[in-house]
Formats: structure tokens, C-alpha cells, sequence
């Protein structure tokens, strides 16, 4: 293999937080009057999803806390469609990996895959809903507004995602991905209008993270606001959304993969693999060859996205779990995504024939990039060739010299983030 040499760069971003979330979620709590919404004794369940989001123990420690104040019974509603399985158990377990048990959170955790019909869209398509959410006295949603990895709109993953999906369960999150991706765009809100009007929804928190995947905003609002809450704060998502330094790259080396990172493993907005969009509203990078090394340990085994890679090790490979996988696959259905690429026995071996198969001509120096994971994009390590592009941007930041990338006895890369 011809020497390749790599720079450790940062990519510097807006580092506005919030320092104290429970003030902040107490705050939004009372700019929507919840004083109002919670009656003694009543039963509020509180969503989390799949998703690894930044404070999320202390965010929903913070929502029971405010709920309890107002001497209501909180209890947590596992939001996350068909992930873990498709089964409550797994569900359970894929919260315990964010840290929240009900050891932890000190209420219970009522997960269950029933839901109730209540009601249809205009197209006939039923709307199901979380039983254990439906009988609630109240629901507090919760979720991060961000950038949907299927399709572009004005409204994408955040509050009505979270309503039509999350809490659809597999049932209800197989109809709204019932006609592919232009139904998702179309029919996700209007499942979320039709649950707004029939489950007991008293408000929802959005969470908006920064460049660096830090809490940046937390939003609180009524079921009427739902909508313009996941506008606005989708608009402000796609100005401060992290991305790859260039985007034209010959290889991308992932270290990691898995849902807690994004829905399908890796963030399309950052690799590639958006197919419903404008051209005004998306620019999507030109990666040649994608060489994905690990799953997260957070994933338990679903390795939903792995049909985004070119190349994965067999390490990866022997950790999936394919019931899981192709539970989640065929609840979103986009069988592509879990089609299993080159499997190779080590790193060394896979960026070999990535180099081999870039259609580079002799003696053109690779653009090759590695990340740790589409979520964590202010630290890499980039080539000879991308640094040349990007060494007089303001926002890029070296952090030493050019070092040669070799392999260690197993053939694992030198070189990690």
C-alpha cells in the first residue's frame, strides 16, 4: 500500500449551551402555564425514544420533577416505533443504555407494543396509538428536533415524528412508513393532527443540540404549537447542522455506527442517501467508497444503515443481530439499508480495495477522511489532499503534524478519533 499521510484537524462550530437545564425546562414549563394543564393526582407519561440525546437522564429527571411539583404521578412512555426489536423488553433495554431504569428515573417505565385505533386519515390509512399512552390522564413529548435522514421538508424528525411514530409503536410506525418516502413527508403530520385531537397530549418539550451535540435549546409547547415549534426550530437545526469539511471524498472511514447515533446508523444528511429532496434543499456530499469498522454497543445488535457501507469488518458484521435488524428495516421499509456489503477480516484490508476501487489515476493522492461517527464531526483526521483544500478556513484548526497511516499486527488502523 502507497504511504498515505492524515492531519488530526478540529472543525470549529457555534459552542452556545444551556448551562442549567433544570431552570430552563421549569422556565418553558411555566411560559405554557403547565400549572394549568396537571391536576392532582394525575397519571402523565413522559416520552423518550431511541436516540442518543445529549443530557437526557437529567432532562427527564428535570420533566418528573416538574410534574411531581405539581403533584401529578409521572411515569415514562418508551416512544421508539419498532426499534428493540419490536418488543417492550427491548425497548426497556435500549433506555437502560441511556441510563434510564426506573432504579434510575425513581417512576416506572410502561412499555408495551398494544396500541388502539383511534382514528384514520383521509386516505383510509388507520392511526394507531401506544395503549399505555392513550389511557394516560397526560403526555409530556419529548424529542430533539434535527434533520430527517429519508426526506426534506418543513418539517421532519422533532414533536410530530415523536407522536406518529414514537408512539405509534411498530403498528402505527409501519402505516406512516406504509407508502415510502413521499408518504412519510406527506402523512406524518397529518397522523400527528389526528392524534393531537384524540390522545391526551398536554405539551411537548424540543430540544435543539448544537455543532458540538450539546443541549443548545429546550422548547416547550402547547399541542397547537406543535407544528410551528418543529418549524422553527428545524429552520434553526439546518443552519448550525455540522457536516464534513469537503464533499467531494474518495473514502470515508466510520469507526462506529448504530441507532443511537442516528435512525439509520449513519446520518444520510452527512454521507449521502437522501433520494426525496430539492436541489435547493440539499447538497449531498460525493463519497466514492464508505468503510464502516464497528457497532455501537448502545445498538444492541441492529445494524439498520449497514446498507450504506461499501465495506465493513467482520468484527461489525458478527455483531449484528439480524432480528432486530430486519424488524426495524421492514417497519421503515426501506429494505436497502440493511443489505450487507463487503465483509472483510481487517481495516487494513478494507481501505486496500476501497484504494483499489476509487478509479483514481496512478500517483493522484486518495481525499480520504475518518470520523468516529456522523454525530461527532469536529474532530477527524483528513489526507495530504483534503487538507490542501481546507487549511486557510477559519473554522478548521490543526491539531499537529502530518502522520503517516499504518496498521497495527491485527491490521487495525493507527490512527483513531
Amino acid at each position: 500500500m502507497e504511504k498515505i499521510r492524515m492531519r488530526h484537524i478540529l472543525q470549529v462550530f457555534k459552542n452556545d449551551k444551556i448551562s442549567d437545564v433544570p431552570i430552563a425546562i421549569s422556565q418553558e414549563f411555566n411560559k405554557i402555564k403547565l400549572d394549568q394543564k396537571i391536576k392532582p393526582g394525575m397519571r402523565i407519561g413522559i416520552t423518550v425514544g431511541s436516540r442518543g440525546i445529549d443530557n437526557i437522564q437529567l432532562i427527564i429527571k428535570s420533566i418528573i420533577q416538574e410534574v411531581k411539583k405539581r403533584k401529578g404521578i409521572p411515569y415514562i412512555l418508551p416512544a421508539m416505533g419498532s426499534h428493540g426489536g419490536a418488543i417492550a423488553e427491548g425497548q426497556k433495554k435500549l433506555l437502560a443504555g441511556y441510563g434510564i431504569t426506573e432504579e434510575s428515573m425513581g417512576v416506572h417505565i410502561k412499555a408495551t407494543m398494544d396500541v388502539v385505533k383511534i382514528g384514520e386519515l383521509e386516505n383510509s390509512l388507520p392511526v394507531y396509538f401506544d395503549k399505555y399512552a392513550f389511557y394516560a390522564d397526560g403526555i409530556i413529548v419529548v424529542n430533539r428536533i434535527k434533520v430527517h435522514t429519508a426526506f426534506k421538508g418543513e418539517i421532519e424528525s422533532g414533536l410530530n415524528k415523536m407522536l406518529a411514530v414514537g408512539l405509534g409503536n411498530q403498528k402505527g410506525a409501519s402505516l406512516v412508513h406504509y407508502l415510502g418516502i413521499k408518504g412519510l413527508r406527506d402523512n406524518m403530520v397529518e397522523f400527528a393532527r389526528v392524534i393531537l385531537n384524540k390522545a391526551p397530549i398536554i405539551c411537548g418539550l424540543g430540544i435543539l443540540e448544537n455543532g458540538y451535540g450539546k443541549t443548545y435549546k429546550l422548547i416547550a409547547a402547547n399541542p397547537e404549537d406543535f407544528e410551528r415549534v418543529d418549524k422553527e426550530l428545524l429552520r434553526e437545526c439546518k443552519k448550525i447542522l455540522p457536516r464534513l469539511p469537503v464533499s467531494d471524498i474518495d473514502i470515508l472511514i466510520v469507526e462506529e455506527m448504530g441507532k443511537n447515533i442516528s435512525g439509520p446508523g449513519m446520518d444520510t444528511n452527512i454521507i449521502g442517501g437522501i433520494k426525496e429532496y430539492k436541489k435547493e434543499e440539499f447538497n449531498p456530499p460525493q463519497i466514492k467508497k464508505i468503510l464502516v469498522l464497528d457497532l455501537t454497543l448502545e445498538t444492541h445488535g441492529n445494524a439498520l444503515g449497514v446498507g450504506y457501507a461499501h465495506i465493513i469488518t467482520r468484527k461489525l458484521y458478527r455483531k449484528i443481530d439480524f432480528k432486530t435488524t430486519y424488524a426495524n428495516t421492514i417497519t421503515v421499509t426501506f429494505l436497502e439499508r440493511s443489505r450487507i456489503p463487503l465483509i472483510v477480516d481487517t481495516e487494513r484490508e478494507a481501505l486496500d480495495i476501497a484504494l483499489k476501487t476509487i478509479w483514481n489515476l496512478p500517483g493522484t493522492k486518495p481525499r480520504i477522511i475518518i470520523i468516529r461517527n456522523t454525530l461527532k464531526l469536529d474532530e477527524m483526521y483528513v489526507s495530504e489532499a483534503i487538507w490542501e483544500d481546507i487549511r486557510d478556513k477559519d473554522n478548521i484548526v490543526s491539531k499537529g503534524n502530518l502522520k503517516d497511516l499504518n496498521f497495527d499486527k491485527e491490521g487495525n488502523l493507527s490512527l483513531r478519533i
